[in-house]
């Protein structure tokens, strides 16, 4: 050997010891100094390559040679003189044909990969290497299954190179991986190409070529061999290989070649059959779910139109059905409390089918359009629900909580229906089936608002009963029950229960020896505080005593406890107001701080979730603390971003690492980044909570912070995270209140469509109004939808405080992005499957985008009109009968809101486009299509004038079913009907010479007072008292129905206000 090769196997023996001997961390030290100038010399690599050729060095060292060679022989090759360079490749080829060990010839692989890679980017020699693909095809077509396996684990390593460099050869290794993949007989042979072909179809398979083709083609049709050779390591138990097939399978999932795309349902039967499979491991399983639950993602409608999902459903309920594990627990499996509550029981061995079963069912029914997913569901669920034993009942009310996100819109169509199950299986004898009512009721609760409050009275009974249930999980997911339905009730519904709830959920939390209970009835006691409002005030002192032992406790164990009776504090402030909650305000506040000075990244979290709730509940006095507390938010908000500098103490800890990457410390260490980048994440999107409450909340106090507010909420608008950005836009908007307060006595007096006469905003306020709508222009093109309703909702809140003034300088570019929103083509969108109006659902998003519309025309009035033209098209699209009943609802209340606004500046779309609009939604089958439809009759007929008068038979004849609908315990019945009501009175004021008054008032006045739409008070009440004013003979006429509509609008209460009910009592006393 020469005096370089021996200096090398010295150091390299001792790196890795030998067999008698294992190397001492300083030892390793002490090599890799030594190592390291010496591998920065070009003789390094000859050396190295001599060790790697000697078959007298032991193992251990040829294998160390060959990874430190792939690690420097990129940095080298290029110096090498030409043949030098040809006799080091043909050493390698040597090497591989010679070497005796399996692990130094993979590694070896590698190093071969590396030059290749050099040779084929620098085109020297421009012939490549055909002498190792000609040893790769004599390797792969061989007798020894050794070789052949070499032959695909090169190709693996020269993935990235086959992929741009040697697309002629396609055809020619289509037929050799399709060769091997079918060759049972050898596994490894089979496992390596099909690894090597997964890397080559994953790396090729978001490609696409100009003329349309795809580079991925000519390998399509080995998806069905790669799956049967999936199917064998299925059979054989090789779990490793089943999870390398679905990572492909993952890949493949975004490619859009239609020669991909034919073999979809093949690749979903394979998922289905491996998370069937109960002998593989959860790992490979759970792989084959994330596929599936990545094509509901990704291709929901190729998904759907594929006719698999049914099949799908059956296996995901069936392993919910067969497990003994919780069905509700999924519910819980990020709270730290109930995961620690749960392994103190032997038998906790982590997540399990059932969860992973609700997690991809949760996916399909949230992407998969309902025309696909909601019947098949609803038949398996209530076929369970109605079953005689108790696993399917419970596997079908956990499956009914699943899909109620997903599926809200249909089941807010069949709640009548559904509840009476849901019902019945609270009562159910079996445990896990009142566990899973309770999960599925508190996700109905979340997720199906308004209607499922109709049914909050006998909600609250069945709830509040098993409040008591033996079953400790039965409890907690109670508990979450009442915080999803009490956050949203008023005080009337909650009084008749309020001091029992009280009551039994201080005794839960005071004697339960679980955390879950415990953190999950301070949660319900907070929404019962929200719904109960200041009616909880006697109840405040007693409750407090209680959370203020929380709050102060140092036990580490009781940190999540600590942090949600914080929260809790916080709603309480909310409910009680200011002068009931000040004397623990400041108790509160130092209970916050001290959270602070803790390294819990979750108490901060609840801490900063306090601040904002205290500030909008004590305002001005709240503003003493803002000197301290406001610049430490401004830091968490602006502070790096850890990742990085966890990723780069990754990087340093693998700058020599000679072993495997696959070790379990490197795994280890991403559990540590990604547990990095949540708590930054929840953390950052806490304190920008916190800074937008107390700007919007302590006024001019705020002033001496806002420019450095507002700098530093810049640096996150283009964060890489979509939550920081979401709520970055919610917050910018706060910023200019402190402006608007302190230069504006609080408002600032715009008119609205006036952009000739003086600006109204102060200097200071249109400066900061241009920085903060500027980001928030920028942030509607964000790629992330739920980015893209903050902001649009952002900017209608800027341009409602500050004017028009505040659109001029954005107003072309805004103006066009909300027009690319409605019209399907923004950034966020771009990732949609082909739109489909058969069979798209309604995007909850866009409902902020059609308010902003109509925040335009609140603000620009007739400056508006010229640009409506534009947004009818796409708007009346989303009218269409195909449409959802949401996204007609929605066009509908858009429409009528433009028409209201800008008046006759769109009066020239009378009988084009609004007229057949209206008569379309007016006999919709939907009740909110109906209402809105109604309200849009009205605006079109104040807005239009005599324009519309022609039509006014027309109208008030669809507007006549309106009135015979049964409004009993509907609140969307009655708004509708309301509505109708308002659209009548328009009418009448409009042009009450044209309207049959004598024949309209007897329904109107029966439908008096209004029962859900109290916004169209004013409108009603100003109709109907100008005719009195008047003495209208047909109001005078209907002098008995008018008394009784008229007392009952002035009774305590009645939801009328002060003012109205003022000018009610006037007419009554001129009556008599």
């Amino acid at each position: 050997m020469s005096a370089d090769q021996i200096q090398l196997a010295a150091l390299l023996t001792h790196l890795t010891g030998g067999a008698t001997h294992t190397p001492t961390t300083e030892e390793i030290r002490d090599a890799e100094a030594k190592l390291k100038p010496i591998l920065k010399k070009q003789e390094s690599v000859p050396a190295l390559m001599g060790l790697l050729g000697d078959l007298n060095q032991p193992a251990p060292i040829r294998q160390v040679s060959a990874i430190v060679l792939r690690k420097r022989i990129s940095s080298h090759y290029g110096s090498f003189a030409a043949p030098d360079q040809a006799a080091l490749r043909a050493s390698l080829i040597a090497v591989l044909t010679t070497e005796p060990e399996r692990s130094v010839r993979l590694s070896t692989c590698a190093v071969a990969a590396s030059i290749a890679s050099l040779v084929y980017i620098d085109g020297d020699p421009p012939t490549g290497w055909p002498e190792l693909l000609g040893f790769i095809n004599t390797s792969a077509s061989g007798p020894s299954p050794d070789a052949r396996e070499l032959a695909y684990s090169i190709l693996g390593e020269l993935t990235e190179t086959v992929g741009d460099h040697l697309r002629p050869q396609f055809p020619n290794l289509s037929a050799m991986y399709g060769t091997a993949l079918a060759d049972s007989s050898a596994p490894r042979v089979q496992g390596a190409a099909l690894k090597s072909l997964g890397q080559l179809v994953s790396y090729l398979s978001d490609e696409a070529e100009e003329d349309g083709s795809y580079p991925i083609d000519p390998f399509a049709n080995l998806i069905p061999v790669m799956l049967n050779a999936g199917a064998a390591c299925v059979t054989r138990g090789d779990d490793d290989e089943i999870m390398v097939l679905c990572d492909v399978l993952y890949d493949l999932v975004r490619c859009n070649a239609t020669s991909v795309a034919a073999h979809m349902p093949s690749m979903v039967a394979f998922c289905v059959s491996c998370i069937a499979d109960d002998t593989l491991e959860m790992s490979a399983r759970d792989s084959a779910g994330l596929v599936i639950a990545s094509y509901a993602e990704g291709k929901p409608k190729q998904l759907g139109r594929a006719g698999v999902i049914p099949g799908i459903l059956d296996m995901l309920m069936g392993l919910i059905q067969q497990s003994a594990d919780s069905a509700s627990g999924a519910l819980f499996d990020s709270n730290p409390a109930w995961r620690e509550d749960h392994e103190e029981d032997e038998e906790y061995e982590g997540p399990t089918a059932t969860s992973m079963a609700q997690g991809t069912l949760d996916m399909i029914a949230c992407h998969v359009p309902m025309k696909f997913i909601f019947q098949p569901a609803m038949e398996r669920i209530v076929a369970r629900v109605t079953s005689q034993q108790p696993e399917a009942r419970k596997a079908g009310i956990a499956s009914l909580g699943v899909i109620a996100e997903g599926c809200s819109e249909p089941i807010r169509e069949h709640l009548g229906e559904i509840m009476g199950h849901v019902f019945t299986a609270a009562a159910d004898p079996d445990p896990q089936v009142r566990e899973c009512t309770c999960f599925a009721l508190g996700q109905l609760a979340e997720h199906c608002r308004p209607e499922i409050l109709e049914y909050a009275d006998r909600v609250l009974p069945v709830t509040f009963a098993l409040l008591d249930d033996p079953n400790a999980a039965v409890q907690t997911t109670s508990c979450y029950v009442l915080e999803m339905f009490c956050e949203q009730l008023e005080p009337l519904r909650v009084r008749p229960f309020l001091e029992s709830l009280v009551t039994k959920l201080v005794t839960m939390l005071q004697t339960s020896t679980r955390r879950s209970v415990q953190e999950m009835s301070v949660a319900a006691l907070a929404a019962t505080a929200v719904a109960a409002e200041t009616e909880f005030t006697p109840y405040v002192p007693g409750v407090v005593a209680v959370l203020e032992k929380l709050m102060q406790s140092k036990d580490e164990k009781l940190v999540g406890l600590r942090g949600r009776a914080l929260e809790c504090m916080g709603h309480i402030a909310i409910a009680v107001e200011r002068d009931a909650f000040r004397p623990y305000f400041a108790g509160t506040m130092a209970c916050a701080c001290e959270g602070l000075t803790t390294d819990n990244t979750d108490l901060h979290e609840f801490a900063y979730a306090a601040f904002a709730n205290l500030s909008k509940v004590m305002g001005d006095e709240f503003t003493p603390c803002i000197a301290e507390l406001v610049p430490h938010l401004l830091k968490v908000i602006g502070t790096g971003d850890e990742l990085a500098e966890a990723e780069k103490e990754e990087a340093k800890q693998e700058a020599f690492n000679l072993g495997d990457s696959d070790d379990e410390e490197g795994d280890d260490f991403g559990r540590f980044i990604m547990n990095v980048r949540t708590a930054l994440i929840d953390t950052k999107k806490a304190a920008i909570t916190a800074i937008g409450e107390i700007a919007a909340h302590c006024g001019a106090a705020f002033m001496p912070y806002l420019e450095q507010a507002t700098a530093v909420l810049a640096t996150v608008a283009g964060y890489w995270h979509p939550l920081i950005k979401a709520e970055c836009a919610e917050a910018l908007p706060s910023m200019l209140i402190p402006s608007i307060a302190a230069n504006h006595a609080g408002k600032v007096a715009w008119e609205k469509g006036n952009v000739t006469g003086p600006n109204p905003m102060s200097e200071h306020t249109n400066n900061v109004c241009s920085a903060v709508i500027g980001m928030l222009v920028e942030l509607i093109s964000d790629e992330e939808k739920e980015v893209v309703a903050k902001a649009c909702e952002g900017i209608q809140q800027v341009i409602e405080l500050c004017g028009p003034y505040a659109l001029v300088p954005v107003a072309t570019d805004c103006l066009q992005r909300t027009l690319d929103l409605m019209s399907l083509q923004a950034p966020c969108q771009a990732d949609d499957e082909e739109f489909d109006e058969e069979v798209d659902d309604h995007d909850s998003f866009m409902t902020s985008v059609t308010d902003l519309i109509g925040g335009y025309g609140r603000v620009m009035g007739q400056q508006f009109a010229p640009f409506v033209e534009r947004f009818l098209p796409p708007i009346c699209a989303f009218a269409k009968s195909s449409r959802p009943p949401s996204d007609r609802a929605m066009a509908m209340g858009c429409l009528g809101e433009i028409v209201q606004e800008v008046e006759g500046g769109v009066s020239a779309h009378w009988d084009t486009v609004f007229l057949p609009a209206v008569l379309a939604g007016l006999a919709d089958e939907e009740l909110n299509v109906k209402r809105n439809s109604a309200f849009c009759v009205g605006a079109c007929c104040s807005g239009f004038g005599p324009l519309a008068v022609p039509s006014y038979p027309t109208l008030l004849q669809s507007l006549s079913p309106l009135f015979a609908i049964n409004a009993t315990g509907n609140d969307a019945a009655g708004a509708c009907i309301d509505n109708a009501v308002a659209a009548v009175c328009r009418m009448i004021m409009a042009s009450p010479e044209n309207m049959p008054i004598g024949q309209v008032l007897p329904p109107l006045l029966k439908n008096l007072p209004l029962k859900s739409d109290y916004s169209e008070n004013k409108t009603v009440y100003d109709c109907v008292l100008g005719l009195v004013d008047m003495k209208h003979p047909d109001i005078v006429a209907n002098g008995e129905a008018l008394t009784v509509a008229l007392r009952a609008a002035v009774l305590p209460d009645a939801e009328v206000s002060d003012e109205i009910k003022a000018r009610v009592t006037a007419a009554l006393g001129g009556m008599q």
